[in-house]
């Protein structure tokens, strides 16, 4: 079984919101897969400090 997961709301400019929406594209993801995979990363990089 997969992990459960929470929803979360955010606010975030609206240039940012569609860097992140380009990236994700260009990256075949959506856009809350690419922010997970964003925050996942920098979690693991803080843990390791």
């Amino acid at each position: 079984m997969g992990l459960e997961k929470k929803v979360v709301s955010i606010r975030l400019d609206e240039d940012l919101i569609q860097n992140l929406k380009e990236a994700a594209q260009k990256q075949n993801r959506s856009l809350s897969n690419l922010v997970e995979t964003i925050l996942k990363e920098y979690a693991s990089k803080q843990q390791q400090s």
